[in-house]
């Protein structure tokens, strides 16, 4: 198995080669930070003014980078572990059992 169809992303990006080129992702990972920033930033701020307070704004600026954080992770970092138990996958070398099998005769 490839290491690429193991990543976040997989199934995204054609077999033949990236879907998006590497500008493209620069691009798109800037604008989920600034999206967050902006977004909760936003938010905390709108609240403050309501509210009269000066903090808000600052936990929302602080959320919003750690939720676009976590965004970014999730899509171009993360490696989903294998669903299958470590006892039954094969060992290098090792044969599945189902070739070696002969039938009683």
């Amino acid at each position: 198995m490839a290491q690429d169809s193991l990543r976040g992303d997989a199934g995204r990006t054609s077999p033949g080669g990236p879907a998006h080129p590497p500008v493209a992702e620069g691009w798109t990972v800037l604008s989920h930070l600034l999206a967050g920033f902006l977004l909760l930033g936003g938010i905390g701020w709108g609240i403050d003014l309501l509210l009269g307070t000066r903090w808000v704004l600052l936990v929302g600026l602080l959320l919003g980078g750690a939720a676009s954080f976590a965004l970014i992770y999730i899509r171009y970092l993360y490696v989903p572990p294998d669903p299958r138990p470590a006892q039954s996958l094969p060992r290098s070398g090792e044969t599945t059992g189902q070739q070696d099998r002969k039938e009683p005769g």
